[in-house]
């Protein structure tokens, strides 16, 4: 919708292979993956968990918390710095991201538009593509504004967020007359990481946090009771944890499973003429993974439409089973997402924080409903739980 700022989700060919690897060589320096990104997300998860103490019980909802908290994770990455949940900056990337995700999640055709409609459509201030071109130039104005902070205050042996990596690679790579690093890629870039990293966290924890308040006596108390034997009240959960909560990981799992985030994946395009069992695809034509399809099949998975996180364990029941190759949420092949393991640490510590100090109750007199709102497997928004001190 903004023209020239690809990023790692719409590049290919050898601009792709070139900012994939680099772009995951920067982040493995940052920690992505490691024990400091781990505990900048303990730190973020015990901010939300005394953001919710604030309420002292009553009904909140879940977005006006989840969203800054899962998107300062990236903020920190990126922009090297996490912004409170009042300050502008934080308010601009959030409205911004929200508007854009409502109107994907709809369904419409301004979700996968052929080129030459969006090029046209996108000129028009009131259609829907028009306002998605005025909100996606928000963002990509944001992020350039901090490019040209960044690019003020670079110093020369120190890499501060992914910004600064990257501003080093076009410089190296400056005088390279068809160079593969470039401003635009640049913010093509942080946008896919932004984007596919804040707003994915988000809605998979508001989906626990609905689905706990709405079994509290099955599924919430038995996470509960994992957290309390292997945790405790006293210190904070840690990734490491994970090893002994193998009912907490096969809740996360089967979320992943009956309520994919993105259930078609991104568009992908045939790069040459090729056939696939006896239908011709041409070059071009666009591509979608029905991730769905896979994870609601009743030949992989026994009574799908169930939430059950006991199918991951053995037969016996006696331990978790390796995660099977049919659930994935974050694609497959080489233009899988690459932020499964940082997105699975973020919703166990986020969770495991939350669910040690507070029990997850509906709002009284309402029921909670775990019904999809939209293309993009979200719940319906506005919904309103209380937190109740343990």
């Amino acid at each position: 919708f903004v023209d020239n700022h690809a990023g790692l989700g719409l590049l290919n060919g050898h601009q792709w292979r070139d900012n994939r690897r680099f772009s995951m060589h920067v982040m493995r320096d940052l920690g992505y993956g490691k024990t400091h990104m781990e505990q900048h997300v303990m730190e973020e998860s015990q901010y939300l968990a005394d953001k919710i103490a604030e309420a002292k019980g009553e009904p909140v909802v879940l977005e006006k918390y989840l969203n800054p908290s899962a998107s300062n994770i990236m903020s920190a990455l990126l922009f090297g710095a996490r912004y409170p949940y009042e300050d502008p900056r934080r308010t601009l990337l959030d409205n911004n991201m929200a508007r854009i995700v409502s109107i994907l999640s709809s369904g419409s055709v301004v979700a996968f538009p052929p080129a030459w409609f969006h090029k046209v459509a996108g000129m028009v201030p009131f259609l829907v593509n028009g306002v998605v071109r005025s909100i996606t130039q928000n963002l990509v104005d944001f992020v350039r504004r901090e490019i040209k902070q960044h690019l003020d205050t670079l110093e020369e042996h120190t890499n501060r967020d992914f910004i600064d990596g990257y501003l080093k690679k076009i410089t190296k790579h400056k005088h390279e007359p068809e160079t593969n690093y470039t401003t635009d890629f640049l913010v093509g870039n942080i946008m896919s990481f932004f984007i596919a990293g804040s707003n994915t966290v988000a809605v998979s924890i508001q989906w626990h946090l609905l689905n706990f308040a709405k079994n509290p006596d099955t599924l919430q108390a038995r996470v509960h009771r994992e957290i309390d034997e292997v945790i405790g009240r006293e210190r904070r959960p840690a990734w490491d944890d994970r090893h002994l909560m193998p009912f907490t990981i096969a809740t996360i799992w089967e979320m992943y499973r009956w309520r994919t985030n993105s259930p078609f994946g991104l568009p992908r395009g045939a790069e040459e003429d090729t056939y696939f069992g006896e239908y011709f695809v041409p070059k071009g034509t666009v591509v979608l993974s029905n991730l769905w399809a896979v994870h609601m099949d009743p030949d992989v998975w026994k009574n799908p439409e169930e939430f059950n996180p006991s199918r991951f364990f053995t037969e016996d029941g006696s331990r978790l089973a390796p995660k099977p190759d049919h659930l994935i949420p974050f694609a497959l092949g080489k233009r899988m997402c690459p932020g499964e393991t940082l997105s699975t640490m973020e919703i166990f510590l986020f969770l495991t924080t939350i669910l040690q100090r507070y029990r997850v109750d509906a709002e009284e007199g309402r029921e909670v409903e775990l019904a999809c709102d939209g293309a993009m497997s979200h719940p319906i928004p506005g919904q309103r739980l209380r937190f109740i001190a343990r």
